[in-house]
């Protein structure tokens, strides 16, 4: 029944023509029952916010749903103590809705509730679960990762009056210790390629695992829990050049982005919008990119884009980064520039809006 709080990041200084001092920012809790999300860590010095992950998980299934309880009660502790004037739910999953609107209605109808919602919360199971696009409407601003994502939660009656579109957010990472550990545990003597994996149904894991075995001259790292991988994926035949460290502390891993030959994000589906490319594009790093539309929309330079659903092509498209690696980092770096204009321009609407009359 433990808890983690991201320390809160100091206000950082935003050039006035972009944004309005922070600083006088009401007090505000982010709630995200996960280990970690970088999403929401980067936006955190400009919205002002108090972020808690709240991580608890139970390996079996059936105990879900003890762990939902556990995690509700440690929310509404922080929600009782602190008295936010805005509250910010990460979507999925849905029960986090429910706790903040039953805080609400019973404790403090004052509140305002900001619903963050990543691709899966318009698709099942969440968005299922009963009553939750009504919430989601009476919400004070729903936030959605991208137009695709937007024009999806209209058409399954969100309002479009406040739902807004906030890219995630490209910083550098946060330099740490233990790279070289880890690349002297991982044998990282060739060409090395990053692929952060959820080993979610969404991700094509056999194709990553046959294109290391037609290119065993390259390396692939493949962070994230394993575990999860049961039932959807068989990872029982990765060849020699497949490696899994597991989920590593985000020094550690923030070290593998920087010094990766390429990052890798691949997805099946169209409208996902990788949280590993802004991480590439944060360190500077050349980037292999699905194919799928919103993608290439997102991210028109620094990457090579691949089918990921073609072992082959996946391969092909890893040679290329490779070798193309130094145009590829400054077409990143021309980006990133881009991509934090874009951002504050987005962002500060939003921050208007919420800030107006937030005291309590």
């Amino acid at each position: 029944m433990v808890f983690q709080a991201a320390p809160k990041s100091k206000l950082q200084p935003i050039p006035a023509k972009q944004v309005e001092d922070a600083v006088n920012a009401p007090e505000q809790l982010f709630l995200a029952w996960v280990p970690f999300q970088r999403r929401a860590v980067t936006m955190q010095s400009y919205f002002g916010y108090d972020l808690r992950h709240i991580s608890l998980s139970f390996k079996q299934k059936f105990l879900r749903p003890f762990e939902y309880v556990i995690k509700a009660w440690q929310s509404l502790w922080l929600m009782l103590v602190k008295r936010p004037a805005i509250i910010w739910v990460q979507m999925p999953p849905a029960p986090l809705l429910y706790l903040v609107f039953a805080y609400k209605l019973l404790l403090n109808r004052r509140v305002k509730l900001v619903a963050d919602c990543h691709n899966a919360t318009f698709r099942a199971p969440w968005i299922n679960f009963p009553a939750v696009v009504a919430l989601l409407n009476r919400c004070d601003a729903v936030i959605v990762h991208n137009h695709t994502v937007a024009l999806q939660a209209r058409e399954l009656g969100i309002s479009p009056s406040h739902t807004q579109v906030l890219l995630d957010r490209v910083q550098p990472l946060n330099h740490g210790e233990g790279f070289a550990e880890v690349a002297q545990r991982l044998e990282l003597n060739t060409p090395w390629f990053l692929i952060p994996c959820s080993f979610n149904a969404d991700e094509p894991i056999a194709e990553i695992l046959e294109a290391a075995r037609q290119a065993p001259d390259l390396t692939f790292v493949l962070t994230g829990n394993p575990a999860r991988a049961k039932g959807r994926h068989d990872l029982g035949q990765a060849p020699a050049n497949v490696k899994f460290p597991g989920f590593l502390p985000e020094g550690q891993f923030n070290e593998l982005v920087y010094n990766a030959t390429a990052v890798v994000g691949l997805t099946k589906l169209d409208g996902i919008q990788l949280s590993v490319a802004n991480e590439a594009l944060g360190c500077d790093r050349p980037m292999v990119l699905a194919n799928t539309s919103l993608l290439q929309q997102l991210f028109p330079k620094g990457a090579v884009y691949v089918d990921p659903m073609d072992a082959e092509d996946l391969v092909a498209g890893c040679r290329q980064a490779q070798a193309e690696s130094d145009r590829l980092a400054t077409e990143v770096i021309a980006l990133k520039a881009e991509r934090a204009d874009q951002w504050f321009a987005s962002a500060a609407p939003i921050r208007q809006t919420l800030f107006a009359k937030s005291s309590l």
